[in-house]
């Protein structure tokens, strides 16, 4: 037990000890949120509900907010997605974007079809947010999000 405890302590401040700028954690047990290029961390689960509904322009450090979703079509991954992050259909989230664009509230999410493309949208798009479904990849470390219950 001393030695789990041990192993704990310093796994986490190896953690706390290494700057990312990129991020991503478990939201659910098959979603994970993963980010790149803002200052904050670590998120509620609440903040991170208002920040996929289009709340949140810009990041603190001045980039703005680009979301990337896995919401293709009618696919099982996307209609999880839809439910867990937006209590809506994979139709209703689509439309619930669409208004927020012709009102000008928010730019348009990027929509993929997979993680792998989810993956490549972040890495080129300084202040990206997005969810990662079922992925079965182990994340590169500079792509680690906490999210807090």
């Amino acid at each position: 037990m001393r030695y789990i405890r041990l192993y704990i302590f310093l796994v986490l401040g190896f953690i706390l000890c290494t700057n990312y700028t990129s991020f991503s954690q478990n939201y659910s047990s098959r979603i994970a949120i993963v980010g790149n290029s803002f200052d904050n961390k670590t998120f509620t689960k609440k903040e991170i509900h208002s920040i996929f509904k289009g709340n949140k322009n810009y990041w603190d450090n001045g980039n703005s907010v680009s979301i990337v979703l896995v919401l293709s079509d009618e696919d099982e991954k996307s209609k999880y997605v839809a439910e867990q992050i937006y209590n809506k259909s994979v139709l209703s989230v689509k439309k619930y974007w669409l208004g927020l664009v012709f009102q000008g509230r928010f730019e348009a999410p990027v929509f993929v079809s997979n993680n792998e493309e989810v993956l490549e949208v972040l890495k080129n798009n300084r202040g990206a947010i997005g969810i990662l479904v079922d992925y079965k990849e182990e994340l590169d470390s500079k792509s680690l999000l906490n999210i807090l219950d």
